[in-house]
């Protein structure tokens, strides 16, 4: 019976179930990404907001690129056919990136631009560290200065309290 009703049907290509974190370009943005399940021709993978079906996707896994084509989404879930033919092992073996990888088409004025891009970054940290110890110095002010004058409104109420009947006391040793 079974047999009667797949004639005519390809049978499924078996998917590899896989958790593999990598990175995926939509248009001009990296977005992260996990991939659960590859076979040799597609992949299916999850992340906040998967991409529309139809539009063409960039995965990147370390030096490895998959460019394929968005078939369904689902949810946070989207799978993908891919342009060329996938290595599973390939896809699990290889390690991630600790940066960027390096760009084929870098030129001096890229570099350039990279190391006034760092100097600006480094200046902008250190605004913001000025600032933070600024506000901290600040605040440590703004509290001690609250603290004395709470210290010298809880002193004239007490000396207030005990003025009176120190007072009284007073003028009761006088008479005698």
């Amino acid at each position: 019976m079974l047999a009667a009703l797949q004639t005519g049907f390809r049978p499924r290509e078996e998917r590899i179930t896989v958790l593999v974190p990598s990175r995926m370009r939509l248009e001009s943005a990296w977005v992260d990404i996990v991939i659960h399940n590859v076979s040799s021709r597609g992949l299916m993978a999850g992340c906040d907001q998967p991409p529309a079906v139809g539009s063409y996707v960039e995965i990147r896994r370390g030096t490895l690129v998959i460019v394929g084509r968005v078939q369904w989404n689902k949810g946070r879930f989207f799978g993908m056919r891919s342009q060329d033919r996938l290595s599973v092992k390939a896809l699990i073996d290889e390690p991630r990136l600790a940066g960027r990888p390096a760009r084929g088409d870098a030129t001096p004025d890229s570099d350039r631009r990279a190391e006034r891009r760092l100097a600006h970054e480094a200046q902008m940290a250190r605004k913001v560290e000025r600032s933070r110890s600024f506000a901290s110095i600040f605040q440590f002010l703004v509290i001690v200065a609250v603290g004395v004058a709470m210290a010298g409104i809880a002193a004239h109420t007490v000396y207030t309290m005990l003025s009176a009947p120190a007072a009284q006391i007073e003028n009761a040793l006088k008479v005698q």
